[in-house]
């Protein structure tokens, strides 16, 4: 497919859409509308929807040419559809799509006032778009309520560790907070004495760290199963998922390799139906993206149609659950009934 192309699939096609714009999309600058008829993505330095039904696309919002040197890192909308929750660098932004009204949600400088890696720390939601993480000035990881309101602050500031992803469980109700030494993911030599790796369970309430769940390598994709009783990760970034039990530390469950009877699954992301009762996996290359009973998580899980060459490093669902965006590190753009 050539970029700036789109197909539209047929009433009984389970792709609906598929379209690659006219410049690499993030594998985080997507996100699919609640409702399922528009999909937003972020490239070159602007916000586009483009809808579902037709594949027409439009230009809703540009950031100024000077602070375009790290492009447009994510792009959420909110419960409503109403608004998109972007980043650029460091700042994470609200743009109203009614008023054109811009606010700013929370900003940092890596360096200078922070050591997040807007390239690795991303805002999230929880399933019903009520509560967002958010990464601050200070090495403060953040959660608003849908006004943009603090509910929770956790300071992730330390000489040695890094904080390297946050996500919130489907409720809202916990927060994960994975820190990691510099010694263990840079080798600097003013943290190799600190051996920390581990993910921290708050309560958003009560603003209290109930757990602290140890790792034994890097992690890619962090989140909650639908129970709220296991982590889910990718181990290093590529292989999983994994699940580890939050009271206990110990792994629960993991997806393992057909070929290899004792290497890992591939995997470079994966999403939870709002249900709670499927779980999408995305992989590489043909047949890479499948869907999963979420309790069984049998082998034979059903693989989605389309050929999606690239490493498929975001998906999401509908909030009824019957379509599902991917997209991934080449740029290409799918939305299939699911």
């Amino acid at each position: 497919m050539r970029a700036g192309f789109v197909r539209l699939g047929g009433a009984e096609d389970e792709v609906v859409l598929e379209f690659l714009p006219p410049g690499k999309t993030s594998s985080r600058g997507l996100d699919l509308h609640p409702d399922g008829h528009t999909v937003v993505v972020g490239y070159d330095g602007a916000i586009r929807l483009v809808d579902v039904a037709t594949g027409e696309r439009r230009t809703v919002h540009a950031v100024p040419a000077a602070e375009r040197l790290t492009d447009i890192g994510g792009v959420l909308f909110d419960a409503g559809g109403t608004a998109v929750v972007y980043t650029i660098g460091g700042a994470t932004r609200r743009f109203d799509l009614d008023t054109g009204r811009e606010e700013q949600l929370a900003c940092y400088r890596q360096f200078e006032d922070a050591l997040f890696n807007p390239y690795v720390v991303q805002p999230s939601w929880d399933t019903a778009r009520e509560r967002l993480v958010v990464f601050d000035a200070g090495d403060l990881v953040q959660v608003l309520d849908g006004a943009g309101k603090p509910v929770c602050e956790v300071s992730t500031a330390s000489p040695t560790t890094e904080c390297r992803g946050a996500a919130l469980s489907a409720s809202g109700r916990l927060l994960a907070v994975w820190r990691v030494s510099r010694g263990v993911v840079y080798g600097h030599r003013d943290a190799t004495e600190d051996p920390t790796n581990e993910v921290e369970v708050w309560d958003v309430a009560a603003g209290r760290l109930t757990a602290r769940v140890p790792l034994a390598w890097e992690i890619g994709e962090l989140g909650f199963d639908p129970s709220e009783t296991l982590l889910v990760v990718n181990r290093g970034r590529v292989h999983g998922p994994f699940a580890i039990s939050i009271e206990t530390g110990e792994p629960a469950w993991q997806f393992d390799n057909p070929h290899h009877p004792n290497g890992w699954g591939t995997c470079y992301a994966w999403a939870y139906s709002p249900d709670g009762r499927r779980l999408a996996v995305g992989g590489h290359r043909t047949s890479a993206l499948h869907i999963y009973d979420a309790d069984l998580r049998q082998a034979d899980a059903r693989a989605l149609p389309g050929y999606d060459d690239q490493r498929v490093r975001r998906l999401v669902f509908s909030a009824d659950g019957t379509l599902l965006a991917t997209g991934g590190d080449f740029g290409r753009v799918f939305v299939r009934r699911v």
